[in-house]
């Protein structure tokens, strides 16, 4: 199966056990702004909130909060841990569940996946960036060891610029998973309360 043929089946499994929560395939944060850069995510998971304002975030607050979707979280959260194995001893720091699920108040979306397979390494560190900065969670699916490898030394590497104080980006709402770790986590029955 092709990342874009697992991101095919993503979908829909996603939508069936989301329920009031839409699910976007190839979503588009700023659609229509001919002036701005538009990123597009692989997947997203709404609400969406792509007017000016009012923002989303007490109703972010209060999904993140839901049992199915916390619980769905904190798996995401648990082997993203595990994945970063003893990377975070170097530089990456994990903070706490409740922190990352309550870091970017700004979101575009509740949840931002990108599904990376070959791509390089500077268009892995925009899919970071861009999945850390439109979801108040962003997930980084790994469809292989070569690209978990390169989640990890990419965390590492911005763990590293920010404890030399310098310049750098925040992707502690950034959480990365396996390719069949996650379609374990999306096809269990997230609408049980």
């Amino acid at each position: 199966m092709t990342a874009t043929e697992y991101q095919d089946y993503l979908t829909p499994t996603m939508i069936e056990n989301f329920g009031d929560l839409e699910v976007q395939s190839e979503w588009r944060a700023f659609q229509g702004l001919p002036y701005q850069y538009c990123p597009r995510v692989d997947i997203a998971v709404g609400p969406f909130n792509v007017a000016p304002s009012p923002n989303r975030t007490e109703e972010y607050n209060q999904i993140v909060r839901r049992d199915n979707i916390s619980e769905f979280l904190r798996e995401i959260y648990n082997l993203h841990i595990e994945n970063i194995g003893d990377e975070w001893l170097n530089e990456v720091r994990i903070p706490e569940f409740e922190r990352i699920i309550e870091k970017n108040q700004n979101a575009r979306c509740l949840i931002a996946i990108e599904i990376e397979n070959s791509s390089t390494k500077k268009h892995i560190m925009g899919s970071m960036v861009n999945a850390a900065s439109l979801g108040r969670i962003g997930i980084g699916i790994a469809y292989n060891e070569s690209v978990l490898r390169t989640f990890r030394r990419m965390l590492n590497y911005m763990g590293f610029l920010k404890r030399v104080e310098k310049n750098t980006y925040d992707t502690t709402n950034f959480l990365i998973v396996t390719k069949d770790q996650f379609e374990d986590i999306v096809t269990k029955n997230l609408d049980e309360e």
